[in-house]
């Protein structure tokens, strides 16, 4: 993050990749070469490095071939980010198969640590309105700075980040379910709070259709004791307390209103122009983070001059072609196939909301912890599969 770093491009997590990323390659390569044990290699694993292999090394193969031929201009930072990205990537793949049995342990400590912390610096900035200078909300009016942003650009990368790790430490620390109630009710509000707060709409829908899906009895349970606690602080507390509370869930109403935002409208454009990209680069995509350059090509005010495609899926699109797009949507429902045959549907429904998720930021290619999680997920299903080979 460029608020702790040795000027805009040398940030903690990029001097520290290359260092793990060598000790990673060491630490399986002992495994491999010295110790001579055998590394198993699911059929996912195998289908997942084949599409990031293609994904990374087809983009660069268009980005040269557009610069030297068609003389397009694209960012150096940019094309440092995405080779930083593939070398997260097989960090990642030598940090599983180095260390299987405690990457899990280490993976679900490390992921509750940062939720509290993003968690509690959320709560500072919401009090405060202090922000990272990272955020796009540092600079803004003092009214307007009320919404977490912690260690991202903007509040939608921040609540789709949370809810992610929201999800997955629910499903890895209550397995069975058996959080009691109260406690429930404390994490439950802890989280929409921050979320409702992020403004981030589909954010919140996404969290709640988790929660509805894992806990529907506790869920309306916690509901009720939330309205008690809201009705008891009504009748000791002053009036006017009481009507800003009837304008807040008003404004959650409006919020919850896809349709009443423009922003709705526009992303709809967004994605017409996505799709409509195949016929001009031919399928073979545009190379390294070229969408932004793509937009503004496009002379059409229903855009009203946004040129990120507010999609994951869509930035695959137009970057790295329609092969890359397809393959991205083959591997999440081979991921999903996996944990619903074996009967594991809270894996399911996240692989599905974290695509949902990834609509919600303006820009997700180059945030870290999104290739982080497609990783997890990735490899629950190849313990699946190495249980199922036992």
């Amino acid at each position: 993050m460029n608020t702790f770093g040795i000027g805009p491009n040398l940030y903690p997590l990029r001097l520290m990749l290359p260092v793990v990323m060598l000790y990673f390659s060491v630490l399986l390569f002992q495994k491999v070469a010295l110790l001579k044990r055998k590394i198993s290699l699911e059929p996912v694993l195998i289908i997942s490095l084949l599409f990031f292999l293609y994904l990374f090394f087809h983009t660069y193969i268009v980005t040269i071939f557009r610069h030297y031929l068609f003389a397009y201009n694209y960012d150096l930072n940019s094309i440092l980010n995405f080779t930083f990205l593939l070398a997260l990537i097989f960090s990642l793949y030598c940090a599983f198969l180095s260390n299987r049995d405690n990457f899990f342990k280490i993976l679900n400590a490390t992921t509750f640590l940062f939720y509290i912390m993003y968690g509690a610096f959320a709560i500072y900035e919401i009090v405060t309105g202090n922000h990272l200078s990272v955020s796009d909300l540092y600079d803004a009016p003092y009214w307007l700075r009320y919404s977490p942003t912690v260690v991202y650009f903007n509040s939608n990368d921040f609540a789709s980040i949370f809810s992610l790790m929201f999800m997955y430490l629910l499903s890895t620390f209550d397995k069975e379910k058996t959080l009691s109630l109260l406690s429930l009710f404390v994490i439950i509000s802890f989280h929409l709070m921050i979320v409702y707060f992020s403004q981030s709409r589909i954010s919140l829908v996404v969290s709640l259709i988790f929660l509805i899906y894992r806990y529907p009895i506790k869920l309306i349970s916690s509901s009720i004791i939330g309205v008690l606690v809201i009705f008891i602080a009504v009748i000791f507390l002053e009036p006017n307390w009481y009507m800003q509370m009837f304008d807040k869930i008003n404004e959650l109403k409006t919020d919850l209103l896809f349709s009443d935002r423009q922003s709705t409208s526009i992303r709809l454009y967004l994605y017409k122009y996505s799709l409509l990209s195949i016929f001009s680069s031919y399928g073979l995509g545009y190379g390294i983070d070229y969408s932004l350059q793509f937009f503004q090509t496009i002379n059409d005010p229903n855009l009203s001059y946004i040129v990120n495609p507010h999609s994951f899926m869509f930035e695959i699109l137009i970057n790295s072609g329609v092969l890359a797009f397809l393959a991205y949507i083959f591997l999440n429902i081979y991921l999903a196939l996996i944990n619903w045959v074996n009967k594991d549907f809270d894996f399911v429904i996240q692989v599905i909301l974290y695509n949902l998720l990834l609509f919600s930021s303006s820009s997700s290619l180059f945030i870290w912890t999104v290739y982080l999680f497609i990783f997890i997920y990735i490899c629950r299903a190849a313990q699946y599969q190495m249980n199922f080979k036992k």
